[in-house]
């Protein structure tokens, strides 16, 4: 049985909890794969990305939205069709900050989670998690 439904300022909050543990764990995996495997950093950002979206999937589902688990089949490729246009928004943003603009990677790909979150969750509430 889900946890009942936040408020929305509360669920908000949530969210960006939630999104900000996994912009860490996305930082870290991000800094490995860029800086110690030596990858190009629109590949690793991609690769961080798809290794930290399920995480995000999991606690946004259980912490934020508090939704049933039999709604999971429902939701699960919402949430994925809904990160793979944040997805090519962040590798957007991060090309135009990183190459075109001199930015440094890792505070790219902060500054490219602070600018989509707004978005990302109005897109989660009102359609992912949406029974």
């Amino acid at each position: 049985m889900p946890l009942p439904a936040l408020a929305l300022a509360p669920r908000f909050a949530a969210f960006v909890l939630v999104g900000g543990f996994c912009l860490a764990m996305n930082t870290l995996v991000l800094w490995l794969l860029a800086a110690g495997l030596g990858l190009h950093y629109l590949l690793a950002t991609l690769v961080a990305f798809l290794a930290i979206t399920p995480l995000g999937f999991l606690l946004n589902k259980v912490l934020t939205f508090r939704t049933r688990r039999e709604h999971a089949p429902i939701e699960l490729p919402r949430y994925f069709a809904a990160m793979a246009a944040s997805l090519a928004a962040n590798l957007a943003l991060m090309y135009v900050l990183v190459s075109v603009l001199g930015l440094w990677y890792l505070a790219a790909s902060i500054l490219v989670a602070l600018t989509l979150v707004v978005t990302n969750f109005v897109v989660s509430d009102r359609w992912s998690f949406r029974a």
